[in-house]
């Protein structure tokens, strides 16, 4: 029989789990070595600051929304955020959702490559990879680092409404809740969060792959990313909506004493029953185009700071990683 040789093994780079064609050019799809998990969490850092920045305004008018009882359109109540607090209402909260968005996006990115990785490891099927390895990099963003942020950044938007201006640091906001609350209010609404972010990642992940493969030509345009992004934005928010309206409701509630929602079943189920179903659905027009655009930036960003940090790396001669062996005949 003919010898065994050792060559270095090649890899798909990192970011061609999310969606590149399996058919593009030898030269396009083992070029570049995988990349360090440093690499990956930089890069999302970095995407998920820059999609923070965008889409603030939407945010907060999403969140007016969800917060009234009366039905509030959103050029309404991007009419009363200006009317209330002038252009720089829009951006109230910025601080917590810039820590927020881009810690998350940090923990996502990398958490996603690595459940895969335990997934291609244990042989699961290669269909589920994706939305399982998103499920999970869902949960654990939710619980490391999006909820207590997420809680900050709501009570800091209702301060337009309520006029208070509790919450007008980062730092006291977090004083705040600690004195009033303890550790714990800094995670209410934790469970609906939870719930958010597992099954908005996991679809986010699933979907981008398949349509960013039907897009893509050879070589990949930038155009092609953004567009996969936002489609994958759309699908996730009209799955998961009401839960978002869920989590608003819980992490709005502000001050000592009785709670009107004590955890995501009754917030869910009292919401239903006394306003209707359509309460469930407020703000969604916000929601979906910040999120649809803002995965449209996430996704094609990550992409572009993944290849510039980790082309730098390699230059720098750091987060290198000797490549594997394996055996060919």
């Amino acid at each position: 029989s003919r010898a065994c040789k050792l060559k270095p093994k090649t890899t798909r780079h990192s970011v061609r789990a999310l969606g590149y064609r399996s058919d593009m050019s030898s030269a396009a799809s083992t070029s570049k070595p995988k990349r360090h998990f440093a690499v990956s969490a930089m890069a999302g850092f970095c995407s998920g600051a820059t999609e923070a920045a965008c889409t603030m305004p939407f945010d907060t008018i999403k969140t007016y929304v969800q917060v009234q009882r009366t039905g509030i359109t959103p050029i309404g109540a991007a009419k009363e955020i200006y009317k209330l607090k002038g252009f720089g209402g829009f951006y109230f909260g910025l601080p917590a959702v810039l820590v927020q968005v881009a810690g998350k996006g940090a923990i996502r990115f990398t958490s996603y490559e690595q459940y895969k990785k335990w997934l291609q490891v244990a042989g699961a099927p290669k269909a589920s990879e994706d939305f399982v390895a998103g499920l999970g990099a869902g949960f654990t963003e939710a619980f490391l680092w999006t909820t207590p942020t997420e809680r900050l950044k709501v009570l800091r938007q209702n301060d337009i409404r309520s006029g208070l201006n509790r919450y007008a640091s980062l730092p006291s906001a977090i004083q705040t809740v600690r004195a009033e609350h303890g550790i714990r209010g800094l995670y209410a609404g934790i469970g609906a969060c939870g719930i958010r972010q597992a099954s908005g990642v996991g679809v986010r992940f699933a979907v981008y792959g398949r349509v960013k493969e039907l897009l893509t030509t050879d070589p990949p345009q930038i155009w092609q990313s953004a567009l996969a992004g936002g489609i994958t934005g759309c699908a996730s928010t009209a799955m998961n909506h009401p839960i978002d309206v869920v989590k608003t409701r819980i992490e709005a509630q502000d001050g000592a004493g009785k709670k009107e929602y004590t955890h995501t079943v009754q917030a869910f189920q009292s919401i239903l029953k006394n306003e209707g179903p359509k309460a469930l659905y407020r703000g969604i027009v916000p929601r979906m185009i910040k999120i649809s655009l803002g995965q449209a930036i996430t996704f094609t960003a990550y992409e572009r700071y993944t290849d510039l940090i980790g082309d730098l790396a390699d230059s720098m001669g750091i987060f290198a990683a000797a490549p594997s062996r394996v055996a060919t005949c």
